[in-house]
């Protein structure tokens, strides 16, 4: 009752001139949905309705005129307007007050109507939580579609009653959940885990609209994985008994299914294994055909063989019997070289033996010594050694370290140890100056010289650092000579002959045996080609006029002035060449032009004799041959068409005439008839 006084009283006050008409709805929606936040409310707009309406005013009461004032009338009249003027002071500020604590409780009145209620906490979830909040929970778990959150929705709802008010709503997800579980299962037996699949299927209830169409599913499964089991027996079988082809025609098979774990996972799986086991047999094979040789050597290389063979197959099972065998032959047969003081013999034929192939202590020390030698007679390179040789290196005198002083190779090995100490003492020496060599300045260079020269005549890698410092010594040169050349190729740059014999005699500067010594030589060359090239120019320049203006001999005669040896004399020889040939055809086309109407009067006795003038080594000489030929061809044709009985008698006059015809008066005078 009281509560509804109350809102009775804001719409009292609020009929007036309130100014929060709008807040006294909310209050009213407030006090439906959060009772407590009302009460407050309530409190403040009525304050504020107080404050915002006009207060009504006293009748004016005309002060009469009274005598004066006491001094008890005269303070009582100060406190009253001192209390007055504090009262005005402070007030405003209550008023102020009121209002924001009104504004702040409308402001959460609105947040608390509108937001949305909490949802529940999924993780905490017990047999004591509604069945609403429990659907909730499984509606948000199916959401990430696993497997494994789609049954235990289901199992979640399943058991509800039709007297639960959501069993309908349950149902409905149950049978839209069992059919999204169907396809994850789906996928499950396509990746091959058809056993995790079939435990889940197990756990659907029949009453979803999906169980007929589960046992299908489940019955096509069983029936394909079946046909696999069984392919996947036939190729074992095949591959059990050398078959290859039975075993690749087997995993075909395969092909018919419908699962993508059998037709491709396990199929190439087992395509895998044939081509495995049918690698690791012919290298089995290949390896005891060399032990049948008896030769040493290839039992070595059958060790090799059988070292490479794939330990999951057959073939390694059945060969490692006889390599066990194999090894013991030839451990044995370095041990016998070993007593007989053949001790390089004994080490290089127990490198044929792999390490892991040992059986006895003896036989363990004496393959690693084996193995080491050969890891510390490596060759090396001549320049720095790498990383990777001192680790090598290192590893070898690890292994000579390991063998015990009760090894018959004790010693033997104590030997070895202390010179591939010395190499290895060495090799770290080089590195380092290498290292220091690498900055590539002068200073470091000499710093690398003096740290590679510590190395002694008497030392192992004495050749290797030497052949450093030679090379280190060579970079000085190149560091103190580039800016001589440099220079130099800077004054050839600017052009000119004067420039050009400024950077030879800077280029000469680099005396004989210095590293830059051959690269300015080179400079060198080329700039007095660049010279000569200047000098003769003008020559080449006036023999080409004189060539254009059709003097060819006066140009052959200027171009022939530059001399054997130089930088134009090649290019001169040819343009000479050309221009030499050029004036051959202007002299010899006449003679050739006189055959050619000779032969076209049919005088080709004639004709042949005026082209025969043009000698050998001349420019028109092939062209002459080549018609020389053709009329001689034309004139036995001729012959051979005349009587045999006048053929005798004409060919003495032809004979006679082609006889005069090559006279030098018959020549002469023809040639002057014609021309």
């Amino acid at each position: 009752m009281g509560t509804v006084g109350g809102l009775l009283v804001i719409n009292y006050f609020c009929s007036f001139d309130c100014l929060f008409k709008p807040l006294a709805y909310l209050l009213k929606r407030l006090f439906v949905q959060a009772p407590g936040l009302f009460k407050l409310s309530l409190f403040t707009s009525v304050s504020l309705c107080v404050m915002t309406s006009t207060p009504p005013t006293a009748p004016s009461v005309r002060p009469s005129t009274t005598p004066a004032t006491t001094p008890a009338s005269f303070r009582d009249l100060i406190g009253r307007r001192v209390r007055s003027s504090l009262a005005s002071a402070v007030w405003p500020f209550v008023w102020v007050a009121i209002l924001v604590t009104a504004g702040g409780v409308s402001l959460r009145a609105v947040s608390v109507m509108t937001q949305n209620p909490p949802l529940p906490d999924c993780s905490k979830l017990s047999v004591l939580s509604s069945d609403s909040e429990q659907l909730l929970c499984a509606r948000a778990r199916v959401q990430s579609g696993s497997a494994q959150a789609l049954i235990e929705a289901i199992e979640l709802v399943e058991p509800w009653t039709p007297a639960n008010p959501l069993y309908a709503e349950s149902n409905r997800l149950m049978d839209r959940w069992s059919g999204a579980l169907l396809v994850e299962l789906e996928k499950m037996v396509q990746r091959g885990a058809r056993t995790e699949a079939l435990e889940l299927a197990a756990r659907i209830p029949e009453r979803v609209d999906v169980y007929t169409e589960l046992k299908s599913a489940i019955a096509t499964w069983d029936k394909e994985w079946s046909v696999g089991q069984e392919v996947e027996a036939n190729v074992l079988k095949a591959i059990k008994s050398r078959d290859w082809v039975a075993a690749q025609r087997e995993v075909q098979s395969l092909k018919i299914l419908n699962s993508n774990y059998w037709v491709l996972t396990r199929h190439n799986q087992l395509m895998a294994k044939v081509a495995r086991e049918k690698t690791a047999r012919t290298q089995l094979e290949k390896a005891r055909a060399l032990v049948k040789t008896g030769d040493l050597e290839k039992l070595g290389e059958a060790l090799a063989i059988t070292k490479e063979i794939n330990l999951e197959t057959d073939a390694w099972v059945e060969s490692k019997a006889d390599v066990d065998q194999w090894a013991e032959r030839v451990l044995q047969y370095s041990f016998q070289k070993w007593e007989e003081e053949d001790i390089d013999t004994a080490i290089e034929i127990v490198q044929l033996v792999p390490p892991d192939f040992a059986t006895t202590a003896e036989a363990k020390d004496l393959i690693s010594f084996g193995h080491a030698q050969r890891l510390a007679s490596n060759p090396y390179d001549q320049w720095a050694p790498s990383y990777g040789q001192v680790y090598n290196l290192i590893e070898a005198i690890q292994a000579l370290q390991r063998i015990s002083p009760d090894s018959p190779f004790y010693n033997k090995a104590q030997t070895s140890l202390s010179d591939w100490q010395k190499k290895l003492d060495d090799m770290v020496q080089i590195q380092y100056a290498s290292n220091l060599a690498h900055i590539g300045q002068e200073a470091t260079y000499r710093w690398a010289i003096a740290e590679a020269e510590q190395i002694t005549q008497e030392r192992p890698q004495r050749v290797q650092a030497q052949t450093l410092v030679s090379h280190w010594e060579k970079e000085i040169q190149r560091i103190e000579d580039r800016p001589v050349l440099a220079e130099a190729v800077k004054l050839a740059t600017a052009g000119g002959k004067a420039n050009l014999r400024a950077a030879i005699d800077q280029a000469q500067k680099v005396e004989q045996g210095r590293a830059l010594r051959v690269e300015g030589q080179t400079y060198i060359a080329e700039w007095e080609d660049r010279i000569e090239t200047i000098e003769d120019q003008p020559m080449m320049d006036k023999a080409q006029r004189l060539a254009e203006a059709g003097k060819l001999s006066e140009a052959i005669a200027e171009a022939g002035k530059v001399a054997k040896g130089r930088a134009l004399y090649a290019d001169a020889q040819t343009t000479i060449k050309k221009w030499t040939e050029e004036l051959q055809i202007i002299e010899d086309r006449p003679i050739l032009i006189a055959a050619e109407n000779a032969a076209a009067r049919g005088r080709l006795t004639e004709a042949i004799g005026i082209a025969a003038q043009i000698a050998p080594g001349r420019a028109l000489y092939s062209d002459a041959r080549a018609s020389i030929n053709i009329w001689d061809d034309e004139r036995s044709y001729l012959w051979s068409l005349e009587a045999p009985a006048s053929e005798e008698s004409f060919g003495e006059s032809a004979e006679d005439d082609y006889s005069d015809s090559y006279t030098d008066e018959s020549y002469e005078d023809s040639y002057s008839d014609e021309f």
